[in-house]
């Protein structure tokens, strides 16, 4: 039995074909990225770049898919083309365990993109892709703040025009204004106020940007809030892909 059965019954054959040569990059791999990549691998979609630096830390295994005990300090981007493989063999798979600034934006896109995924949790990085994929006229998903958030119910999607709540949108908002863009930019946002008002422990901030950043304090996450952004995203890149 074709594997995509029951996606074929529930979208048809047309959207199927589309489904399968379609081509999306997703760039970073952590919470919100791996469940927008297993959703998608699992939808049929037939040409996937996978884009991130980082490796494996225990403080992943709360929220990420690629993250146990067994891939602990392994590189996310093989972690994921191994799954996405086991998944559907017949997916083309690109991998970068690239850092994301502007210099290296130039090299990552791949040929006849579709879909641009931004699950990207560093600032400047995100800014520097939504700016260079909107530059070149690309369809874009973008994935705000999913950390300090618990109730699903607020997730909602919308241009970054339409935004409101979330303080990672508002300072991406004002990021773009200051570089002439101010819509055309799909995201998954939540309107429920963050939550992080507990303490932690100076070891436990682990989410350091190796030597291409400073080191950060860690946002209180939970699994379900992350995974239903990335599933969103997947929804949302459907929705383009079929519309072409």
């Amino acid at each position: 039995m074709d594997q995509f059965a029951r996606t074929q019954q529930l979208l048809g054959p047309s959207a199927m074909e589309k489904i399968k040569s379609a081509t999306v990059a997703i760039f970073g791999l952590g919470a919100v990225g791996s469940f927008a990549t297993e959703a998608l691998a699992r939808t049929g979609i037939g040409n996937l770049c996978l884009i991130d630096f980082d490796k494996v830390d225990a403080s992943n295994i709360n929220r990420q898919l690629f993250a146990l005990h067994s891939t602990i300090g392994k590189e996310k981007a093989s972690l994921a083309y191994k799954r996405v493989m086991d998944i559907n063999p017949e997916c083309r798979v690109d991998i970068h365990s690239s850092f994301i600034n502007a210099e290296t934006l130039e090299t990552l896109f791949p040929k006849n993109v579709d879909v641009v995924v931004d699950a990207i949790d560093g600032l400047n990085s995100k800014v520097n892709l939504l700016v260079k994929a909107r530059q070149m006229g690309l369809d874009i998903v973008s994935s705000m703040g999913a950390g300090g958030k618990t109730d699903i119910s607020m997730i909602k999607t919308g241009d970054i025009s339409e935004t409101e709540v979330c303080p990672l949108a508002r300072v991406v908002r004002r990021r773009l204004h200051r570089r002439d863009i101010y819509d055309g930019i799909q995201t998954v946002y939540s309107i429920e106020k963050p939550l992080n008002k507990q303490s932690f422990n100076p070891e436990d901030a682990v989410d350091v940007l190796l030597d291409h950043g400073r080191s950060r304090p860690p946002i209180g996450t939970i699994a379900w809030v992350p995974g239903v952004f990335g599933l969103t995203i997947a929804s949302e890149v459907i929705k383009v892909v079929i519309a072409k």
